[in-house]
């Protein structure tokens, strides 16, 4: 049987998901990283090389997981953000655990302006200071690149509520900016 999954306006024919062999899977792989990728980044501050792990981590969990999706309950892409969550909230707790001593490699360097490094670590610092449900839907939003609709099915909320949530979230975050500024 055939599926149509329709996610970030981008159509994707696969199987079903419950019945994917591994070159179906490496399609969805390829269609969804960016955005799982995308929205691990937003979770961890920033940290590449922990936002690669997450994602590897997630499609791992997903792959292994394959049978117990059921379609008929919720959209792929519901399913596979909420294994991203959980992926993200499991390694939140361990480094809670145990602190990580931070080691940089140097490695040539692809940064950005210093201004633009400035005003990214000041956007970056205030995202840190929402509840953790507002960097969530930040994360899912602008990370992931999610439609409401879509944050709703993942956080089991409504669309309503989730695109109330995002504009006072952008309000508070758009007064602290100003008020950061000068």
């Amino acid at each position: 049987m055939n599926k149509k999954i329709v996610w970030l306006d981008q159509p994707l024919i696969t199987t079903a998901p419950t019945q994917l062999d591994a070159a179906a899977f490496a399609d969805l792989y390829r269609s969804h990283t960016y955005a799982v990728f995308n929205y691990c980044l937003f979770r961890v501050g920033g940290d590449r090389v922990v936002a690669e792990d997450l994602t590897a981590d997630t499609f791992e969990r997903a792959w292994r997981a394959r049978r117990r999706y059921r379609p008929d309950q919720a959209a792929f892409t519901t399913w596979l953000f909420a294994i991203a969550r959980n992926a993200v909230t499991d390694w939140q707790r361990r480094r809670a655990r145990r602190p990580l001593l931070s080691l940089h490699p140097q490695q040539p360097s692809q940064t950005p302006s210093p201004e633009a490094q400035f005003e990214e670590n000041e956007l970056r610092q205030l995202v840190q200071m929402l509840e953790p449900d507002e960097q969530e839907l930040i994360a899912l939003k602008f990370g992931a690149g999610m439609t409401n609709r879509h944050i709703a099915g993942v956080m089991n909320k409504s669309e309503t509520a989730v695109g109330s949530a995002i504009y006072r979230i952008m309000q508070k975050l758009r007064a602290h900016w100003t008020d950061k500024t000068p």
